[in-house]
């Protein structure tokens, strides 16, 4: 005979999320994360670079000025048919020297590595098991923050930031940030600031990688460096505010010695 007690429901096992962490990469699985991390963001950029040199006014005015040239002389000299063709090949020889001129962010990419880390810091933000997030933090003048000590380590410098695509807008780059900001200022930095030409990538405030930030290293000609001067002062905007907000460098900048190198 059945038994009329009711079993009580099984309940289904719970899912923990992953836990997001910032930390200093310690091992070298996590240190290599991390760079390769920085490296395809800066490759990325060449996409971005690529898309804004095919629609910048110059450039589209300079192939305009070519191809009425060549439909001019080809209604004089020509067919139509043959003018379609060699504007065809106006048009492809436009597109590979815009990949050419964009190359150099490849091989940048390429060259980001242990040896351009150099005794810098990589700090990551993992979620999980998988690194996230990624920062470069060195300092303004290494041999002679080694001299000073402890205590007098002049400035320290952003490198290097970014955020995977799909984690940004989560305050993940800001985390990263604050974690640098407060390394600094544990390692007696005068202030924090972003390299002259640090590889991230800006999209929102908590990352400068669009994985970054955009890449602030200037490949391409002066004329064409707008969006990253934007993207940069987005970048430098973010840094400030939290250095303000989480940093003592205000109290350090009141000192004789402050910025000192």
């Amino acid at each position: 005979m059945p038994s009329s007690e009711a079993s009580a429901p099984e309940q289904a096992p719970t899912n923990e999320l992953p836990q997001l962490s910032t930390y200093t990469a310690e091992s070298e699985d996590d240190r290599i994360d991390g760079l390769n991390l920085i490296a395809d963001s800066v490759a990325q950029q060449r996409q971005v670079a690529s898309k804004m040199m095919i629609s910048h006014p110059i450039n589209l005015a300079v192939l305009g000025v070519v191809m009425a040239v060549v439909a001019q002389y080809m209604r004089k000299h020509g067919d139509p048919f043959v003018f379609a063709t060699t504007a065809g090949g106006i048009t492809m020889s436009f597109l590979i020297l815009i990949r050419w001129l964009t190359g150099g962010y490849i091989g940048f990419a390429e060259d980001i590595g242990t040896e351009w880390l150099g005794d810098d810091r990589v700090i990551v933000a993992k979620w999980g098991n998988d690194v996230i997030g990624a920062l470069i933090l060195g300092w303004a003048d290494g041999d002679a923050a080694k001299k000073r000590g402890r205590r007098r380590r002049g400035k320290a410098i952003v490198r290097g930031w970014t955020v995977k695509l799909k984690y940004r807008g989560k305050g993940v780059g800001e985390g990263l940030l604050e974690e640098a900001v407060k390394i600094a200022g544990e390692k007696g930095a005068d202030g924090i600031l972003f390299a002259g030409d640090h590889a991230s990538k800006y999209d929102g405030f908590d990352s400068i990688s669009r994985a970054n930030m955009s890449d602030s290293k200037r490949i391409l000609p002066a004329i064409y460096n707008g969006f990253l001067d934007k993207q940069e002062a987005k970048a430098e905007k973010a840094l400030r505010k939290v250095a303000d907000a989480k940093g003592n460098f205000r109290q350090r900048q009141s000192s004789p010695t402050w910025g000192s190198r």
